[in-house]
């Protein structure tokens, strides 16, 4: 059984109040995003970037494992210029906390699609056998190939592009529960 208002709680104390909970099914996989990571992302072949991810199919049948998943929406007006990665490491050490308490209160298939691509270490190794955090890398909803502006229109969300710059930033997050 999943322990809704609980998890509604804790996100409230992290602060995390733009979110909604979907069936992992509304979560859209398309070749499309891997590509894009492939051809425009600098990221591409850091440790929880691809090609160090599943396939596409691999990535659509994962998401079919689960029940309950939580898309969580940060705001940040930023330069896109000048990444504001001290507001985003910070972002993802919440939610890896929101992932940690939802493992403990008897979640062990919890996984967090981070609302970027890893931040963790300020010297990436740049591949995943010799990340310096393998506990807590996660990869980006994009990484493992979703389409993340139609997966939160479809679900009811706004998203934007940053037209702007600097503007607002929206990140997203994916929690998947059981």
């Amino acid at each position: 059984m999943i322990h809704q208002k609980q998890i509604e709680g804790l996100l409230q104390k992290q602060e995390l109040t733009d979110y909604k909970w979907i069936d992992p099914k509304e979560i859209v996989v398309a070749q499309w995003v891997r590509v894009k990571c492939y051809f425009g992302c600098s990221d591409y072949g850091l440790g929880s970037c691809p090609p160090n991810t599943p396939s596409v199919n691999e990535c659509e049948r994962f998401f079919k494992e689960y029940k309950n998943a939580l898309i969580i929406k940060l705001y940040k007006f930023a330069d896109k210029d000048a990444y504001p990665s001290d507001w985003s490491r910070e972002m993802t050490h919440k939610l890896l906390g929101l992932e940690r308490a939802i493992f403990l209160m008897n979640h062990p298939k919890v996984f967090l699609l981070n609302q970027t691509c890893c931040t963790l270490c300020s010297d990436c190794s740049g591949n995943r056998l010799d990340c310096h955090d393998k506990r807590n890398a996660r990869p980006s909803p994009e990484s493992f190939a979703v389409d993340v502006y139609q997966t939160v229109q479809k679900v009811g969300m706004e998203i934007n592009v940053v037209a702007n710059n600097p503007g607002d930033m929206n990140r997203i997050a994916i929690l998947l529960i059981e």
